[in-house]
């Protein structure tokens, strides 16, 4: 169903006072008359609207982080200016080499730090 359908909503979708609403982020439900969503299993993750069931919930990348990132409470965030990280699941982010920089998120090894003004 699509938000404001009365009494029955699709998959990835709840009823509340009648209407359909897409269930938020890291929720699913199954549809039909579910008054409410279910949060995802810990370590996975789903699309606004898509969570249909369980299986819909998938290991993400709110849980691996990309280059330059670092995984804090399950969210990556970028890696500060003069900082490096290989993602993953890394929980901190390296310092240049001393007389080395790197623009904020853009450190992905030791080796994208360059020499230069800090």
């Amino acid at each position: 169903c699509k938000r404001g359908k009365r009494w029955k909503c699709s998959r990835g979708y709840y009823l509340r006072y009648g209407y359909c609403y897409r269930c938020p982020k890291n929720m699913y439900s199954s549809g039909g008359k579910s008054k409410h969503c279910k949060r995802c299993p810990k370590g996975t993750t789903v699309a606004s609207g898509k969570g249909k069931s369980k299986k819909s919930c998938k290991r993400g990348k709110r849980w691996k982080c990309s280059r330059g990132y670092y995984l804090r409470y399950g969210y990556c965030y970028r890696c500060p200016k003069n900082m490096y990280s290989s993602g993953g699941k890394s929980k901190h982010c390296k310092r240049c080499p001393k007389g080395t920089t790197v623009a904020s998120g853009k450190g992905k090894s030791k080796n994208s730090c360059k020499r230069g003004k800090r």
